[in-house]
């Protein structure tokens, strides 16, 4: 070999190693600022729950839970919205000329009733689901850690 090509050689292994540190530093980066994934929702806690519960019961308490949870997640679906939606709405009246407090009211009003019929029904849900599992599921669920 030629003392050309040995030098050559070093010089390659140094730049390619730097671009793969290069690369790596960048993935890094990119991960440390990525925004942070949504809270749970409230579905997601009852379906860990769910899981967790359902090894201890029978296998039809256990169906009778998991068929609630599914029957339930549109309630779920319509919670989220509604939360969704009040920022905006909020935003909008803050914005608003002239500013009217009487609107800002009834928007708070008509947001406690929207969510006080939501966790009306979700509560009948849960009433009627309990009422269904067996008096042993009961006892199982009790002495389970309960949200």
């Amino acid at each position: 070999m030629t003392p050309s090509i040995r030098r050559r050689w070093p010089w390659f292994l140094l730049v390619g190693s730097l671009a793969l540190n290069m690369l790596a530093g960048g993935f890094i980066v990119a991960h440390a600022f990525r925004p942070p994934p949504p809270p749970p929702g409230p579905e997601h806690k009852l379906e860990r729950l769910v899981d967790e519960v359902s090894d201890r019961l029978s296998p039809a308490d256990a169906a009778i839970l998991r068929k609630a949870l599914d029957d339930a997640r549109p309630l779920f679906v319509r919670i989220r919205v509604g939360r969704e939606e009040f920022a905006p709405r909020l935003r909008t009246e803050l914005m608003a000329e002239p500013f009217d407090p009487e609107r800002l009211k009834a928007l708070f009003e008509s947001i406690h009733a929207n969510d006080a019929a939501l966790r009306s029904e979700f509560e009948a849900r849960v009433a009627d689901t309990l009422s269904r599992l067996s008096p042993e599921g009961r006892l199982r669920l009790a002495e389970s850690r309960l949200p």
